[in-house]
């Protein structure tokens, strides 16, 4: 998925919102971080070095910049961005249910990551 697509979708569900398109790259660029932290650099892989909002971050964030997550997973950037503007907007009941279906996306993608790769030296996995 590219950032751009996830901001598209995430619009669909969240219609007429006011927040800039900069802020929704600056919150993609936060869920690749702590994904890359938390879950990609615990395992032995270069794989995903080149992708991801993060890594792309300096060099500015356009449409087409690949996020980190593989396209099974996707669907966690969009549930990102809408719990990201619920709560900016103080409707914590809806943030919270977006949240939750954010968090199953993540475990499910460090599942996949500890099935696929081995861990890196040191590293404990933490899902």
């Amino acid at each position: 998925m590219t950032a751009g697509q996830a901001i598209e979708q995430a619009d669909e569900l969240r219609p007429n919102n006011q927040f800039t398109d900069s802020l929704k790259q600056s919150w993609l660029r936060q869920c690749d971080a702590r994904m890359r932290t938390s879950i990609v650099q615990r395992s032995r892989t270069a794989d995903f070095d080149a992708v991801g909002a993060d890594v792309n971050w300096n060099e500015g964030l356009g449409y087409e910049t690949v996020l980190l997550a593989p396209e099974a997973f996707c669907p966690l950037y969009v549930h990102w961005l809408c719990a990201q503007m619920d709560l900016a907007l103080g409707e914590t009941a809806r943030a919270m249910n977006e949240l939750q279906v954010y968090s199953d996306y993540l475990q499910e993608f460090a599942v996949w990551m500890r099935k696929r790769y081995a861990p890196a030296a040191g590293a404990q996995w933490r899902y």
